[in-house]
């Protein structure tokens, strides 16, 4: 039998020992949740690119300079800096910003000249002088789902700001009606076995799922079991995090409310119509003149 198999004979009652977990990490650790998991993110991320041509698309219809929020690591900055587009990064993850730039180092001089990287949270960041001056703003995948609606609203009107007159605005979300039907069991899933190339070390990604459908809101916990590839302790990180779900109305409301006309919703990267099955929520929409 393997080690990953003998650990997980190990555990005897997986509720149990998550909400042990939970409460334990609760008091330990205050950073916020892409600090903690910065470390997993390009691992866990890495198969994630059938969104890149729908963004480069995008940027070819309406040029640079282009906004993104949220850009975490920047899995799209760099496409869109290497495609030749001035792109400004904002994110509120210290860690996260680390390595964005670690990865802006290895390309060519003239790619790293494109980007900008700004630390802030995305609903109140400020580019002095930028007023009216980006074609493009992007809320990539699912990173709208972090903010309360007053926040989602105050992300939009702070986007509306900084684009210029018929800018678009573009979110990619998953579909609420998938969301909404996850099932509420806060049973522990293995998501992922992954190596890290860097060190070595086999990473476990697993997850715990809570529904409240009253708040629109799935409450993941995810846990990253990482073991040494000499072997040794498996260290344990464990974060938690809330994705509030959105509907097609919800956000065509808030987006008329911070001055944007909503252009279209599309149910996947191919641009398919939005369906009750489609896998995407994707919405285009418009700053007015």
């Amino acid at each position: 039998m393997s080690r990953n198999g003998r650990r997980f004979l190990e555990i005897r009652d997986w509720r149990l020992e998550i909400q042990l977990i939970c409460n334990l990490h609760s008091l330990i650790s205050n950073l916020p949740m892409y600090d903690q998991i910065a470390r997993f993110y390009d691992l866990t991320h890495a198969g994630l690119t059938a969104d890149i041509d729908t963004i480069l698309a995008l940027a070819g219809q309406q040029g640079g300079p282009i906004l993104e929020l949220g850009c975490g690591s920047g899995r799209l900055l760099l496409p869109l800096a290497r495609a030749g587009y001035a792109v400004t990064g904002v994110d509120n993850s210290v860690e996260m910003l680390a390595r964005a730039r670690r990865h802006l180092d290895a390309e060519p001089e003239a790619v790293q000249a494109q980007v900008t990287l700004v630390e802030a949270d995305m609903e109140s960041f400020k580019l002095a002088g930028h007023e009216g001056r980006f074609t493009l703003a992007i809320i990539a995948y699912n990173t709208l789902m972090h903010l309360a609606t007053s926040e989602v609203k105050a992300t939009f009107k702070r986007a509306a700001r900084y684009l210029r007159a018929g800018g678009r605005l573009f979110l990619d979300l998953s579909n609420p009606l998938a969301v909404a039907q996850t099932p509420d069991d806060r049973s522990l899933t293995l998501e992922r076995a992954l190596p890290d190339p860097e060190t070595g070390e086999i990473i476990l990604q697993l997850s715990s799922n809570h529904l409240d459908e009253a708040a629109q809101t799935l409450y993941i916990t995810w846990i990253y079991d990482v073991s040494p590839a000499a072997g040794g302790p498996v260290q344990r990180t464990v974060a938690r995090a809330a994705y509030r779900y959105f509907y097609p109305h919800q956000l065509e409301l808030l987006l008329a409310e911070s001055g944007f006309r909503l252009e279209s919703l599309a149910g996947d990267y191919g641009q398919a119509p939005l369906a009750e099955d489609s896998p995407r929520l994707l919405v285009t929409a418009v700053k007015g003149e």
